[in-house]
């Protein structure tokens, strides 16, 4: 038994080595991604088109999304947040969020750009009803890094977004009403102390 599955393995082996070096001269993956490529190729050009005529915000978003996630073209983070920041200013809310989440978290921006620019495009989005919006809003209010540190407000918005099932808002939610229940307490117990 063990002869004939080495026989066999050593039978595949001669096989598959000439198919291998075949599969690896040939770059067949970069071929099957090709095929996938020339599709979004062709939809990123198509909504690039409609994009630039400034009548379709639903595209300025797309051509935005589509230079986030490199689908069609290269990422480009700076493209990105040029077509989001087209879009939000015709009230996408999507558009708005995300040019507020590039403003916060994205490194390939221009030199110029800051994570304070994201505070008045993540409060169109959040006040648009979009939850992760209001989700980042809370967050930056309770973080208080960018804006002033602001708990009633970062609970309002953190609220806004529970209300609408965000599920990361639903616990970042009860995590800070636990938090004030607790410094309330806390304030309570020092105040009968000192009594």
């Amino acid at each position: 038994m063990d002869e004939m599955h080495k026989g066999r393995r050593l039978m595949m082996r001669a096989l598959l080595l000439p198919v291998l070096s075949l599969v690896l001269l040939l770059d067949i993956p970069q071929a099957v991604a090709f095929e996938g490529d020339y599709v979004w190729e062709a939809r990123f050009k198509a909504s690039l088109a409609r994009a630039r005529s400034g009548h379709q915000v639903k595209d300025q978003y797309v051509v935005g999304d589509m230079y986030l996630r490199g689908r069609g073209t290269a990422k480009n983070s700076a493209k990105a947040l040029y077509w989001f920041l087209l879009a939000a200013k015709k009230g996408h809310r999507k558009a708005a969020y995300k040019a507020g989440y590039l403003y916060l978290y994205s490194n390939g921006l221009s030199p110029g750009a800051s994570p304070k620019q994201a505070f008045p495009w993540m409060r169109q989005a959040a006040l648009a009803g979009y939850a992760p919006a209001q989700y980042e809003l809370g967050r930056l209010f309770f973080s208080g890094k960018i804006i002033k540190r602001n708990e009633p407000q970062a609970l309002k918005w953190l609220g806004r977004a529970r209300a609408a099932n965000y599920a990361p808002a639903r616990k970042a939610f009860d995590q800070m009403v636990k938090r004030m229940v607790k410094t309330q307490t806390a304030f309570t117990d020092r105040n009968r102390a000192a009594k």
